[in-house]
């Protein structure tokens, strides 16, 4: 669903739940814009991150990063000065929690799809190192006294981790 700071002039429209969209000025305008800006970036990142392009997805981050700064700060603001947003059931209030559980939702298939990702890559580098520690182990065998033999220096090994750290 594409989010839109200033409703259409068609509110029929199925995109939006609610019949009117208020008009958004200041704080209020400032934090729906942010929090479309970051629905719009972290649905794009998380599309190249389920298409396997992690580089193009870091490329992300900066902005993000930004944006996620300037929506606290934002929220912030508003925090301290609810009035901005008018009374508790204004329509300003119902659309920004319209927009917001919108984030939400892409918040939540982001997480989803880059802790699959990282439980891939544990599981590939955990293999790697159980293969290495089968090819690096040493031999037992006996020695001339029927003892078993001293063997030299382990080579190195992977570090596993064998908990969520």
């Amino acid at each position: 669903m594409p989010l839109d700071a200033r409703p259409p002039a068609d509110s029929s429209k199925a995109d939006y739940a609610t019949a009117e969209k208020p008009v958004l000025t200041g704080h209020g305008a400032r934090l729906a814009k942010l929090t479309i800006e970051l629905y719009e970036l972290i649905q794009r990142e998380t599309k190249l991150l389920a298409e396997r392009l992690p580089r193009e997805a870091a490329k992300l981050h900066g902005p993000k990063n930004r944006l996620m700064a300037e929506y606290r700060e934002t929220l912030n603001m508003l925090q301290v000065n609810e009035k901005l947003l008018g009374p508790k059931d204004s329509n300003i209030r119902k659309y920004i929690k319209e927009l917001t559980d919108k984030l939400r939702e892409v918040i939540r298939d982001h997480a989803r799809i880059v802790l699959r990702l990282k439980s891939v890559a544990e599981g590939i580098v955990k293999s790697i190192g159980e293969e290495v520690v089968k090819h690096n182990k040493p031999v037992l065998a006996y020695g001339r006294n029927a003892a078993y033999q001293q063997t030299g220096a382990y080579r190195p090994t992977s570090l596993q981790l064998n908990q969520v750290v």
